[in-house]
């Protein structure tokens, strides 16, 4: 992995795993706020539900990179090494396209939020934008580390993501 795309993803990963903090921090004080004076926050389910979005796309690409995505290999035994190699590229394959839709999906919605600088509808009005561009750059990661992955099926000896993994 170039030392470009190594930084890209960690970036990602650095602000999904903000993210991940700002609910549990956001989560904490709505307990506690609701446990002791029976006052809890307006805004943290749109909050939680907009940043578990993005966490879900930002570290997308990692885990495919890394081959931690949930396979099933129960057929895996009885396939020879080319029906294994079939069977890889045309699930990178597949992964690129539906995952190049997606992206292609929330590109689009993030280039409208930006536009209006959408922001929560609720009392705290926080900025919603910034997110749905989090939740597109990450899947767009997605794609990018699919292709190379498919590229390396399809261009060399052995399968891409036993590579990866080893």
């Amino acid at each position: 992995m170039s030392s470009l795309s190594s930084w890209i993803e960690k970036t990602a990963l650095a602000v999904c795993a903000s993210a991940v903090f700002i609910m549990m921090v956001v989560g904490a004080i709505d307990i506690v706020m609701g446990n002791t004076i029976g006052t809890f926050l307006s805004f943290k389910v749109e909050l939680s539900g907009t940043l578990l979005a993005s966490c879900i796309f930002l570290a997308c690409g990692a885990v495919q990179r890394q081959s931690e995505h949930i396979r099933v290999d129960l057929l895996d035994p009885y396939l020879g090494p080319t029906l294994l190699r079939v069977r890889e590229v045309l699930s990178l394959l597949c992964g690129a396209i539906v995952i190049g839709l997606i992206a292609y999906g929330l590109w689009q919605q993030a280039i409208k939020s930006v536009m209006i600088f959408e922001a929560s509808a609720d009392t705290s009005g926080f900025p919603i934008w910034p997110w749905k561009v989090a939740c597109a750059v990450g899947a767009s990661l997605c794609c990018l580390t699919l292709l190379e992955q498919l590229w390396r099926g399809l261009f060399s000896s052995g399968t891409a993501r036993s590579e990866e993994a080893g």
